[in-house]
């Protein structure tokens, strides 16, 4: 009898300590988020961060001066030969192409900015959830005639990502949100035209609620892409 008493007694015990555990719980996630991380190590992280980037941009501070450099020999190298002249134009109109060099020229800008009201079902809609709109945009720039796009400032080039990550957006490898700024070199009046034209991308964006505006301008400045590629699996095709 004394050992079913004892053991009702560690069962009862055991339930209510679960009963604690699980209110506990419920209070801190309630209080602090799933996604808490204690404020010693997200100091270390922003810190280990802030590190990679300032490293980052000193090698990129680097290559600029280095690519300076190589720009001033081919400058002085192509005045004593038209040849080096005439591939030097080549080279710099291919960097222009793959995105790594900094244009500037007539185009647009685009602005998106998310809905003042939520959904039917009362969840915020944001253009980081659907970002497929984006591309649609890119797409719809690309077939006008854009010769440069950038999104929030970021070159984007044919290697460029475009990743959901929490509650942004991750272009070569950097975070960005709403507002979303597209800048866009060349036509300018046709791009507004194929954007704006009926059931396109802005009719479709502001069916949701979005706000969406577009500027000509007569110049706009797209930086250039400072992600470094190689080829590991492609290879040029040989002549012979």
């Amino acid at each position: 009898m004394k050992n079913l008493v004892s053991k009702s007694l560690i069962v009862t015990v055991c339930v209510i300590l679960g009963i604690i555990i699980a209110i506990q719980y419920k209070t801190v996630n309630s209080l602090v988020g799933p996604d808490f991380v204690p404020s010693q190590k997200n100091k270390e992280l922003v810190n280990q961060v802030s590190k990679v980037e300032e490293e980052k941009e000193a090698l990129m501070n680097e290559l600029t001066n280095l690519e300076n450099k190589v720009q001033k020999y081919e400058s002085e190298v192509s005045e004593e030969s038209d040849y080096v002249k005439e591939l030097s134009k080549e080279l710099s109109k291919y960097k222009m192409f793959a995105g790594y060099t900094e244009v500037e020229g007539e185009g647009v800008e685009i602005i998106i900015n998310n809905p003042d009201s939520d959904d039917a079902y009362g969840y915020p809609i944001s253009i980081v959830e659907d970002y497929e709109y984006l591309l649609d945009t890119i797409s719809y720039l690309n077939v006008t005639g854009a010769e440069a796009i950038s999104i929030n400032d970021l070159r984007y080039t044919s290697f460029t990502e475009m990743l959901m990550a929490g509650d942004h957006l991750n272009i070569n490898n950097k975070p960005i949100g709403s507002p979303i700024i597209i800048k866009a070199i060349g036509p300018a009046d046709d791009f507004k035209a194929a954007l704006e034209m009926n059931r396109g991308i802005v009719d479709l964006l502001q069916s949701y609620g979005y706000k969406v505006e577009i500027n000509k301008k007569e110049n706009v400045k797209i930086p250039r892409y400072t992600e470094i590629k190689e080829f590991k699996y492609a290879e040029p095709i040989s002549e012979e």
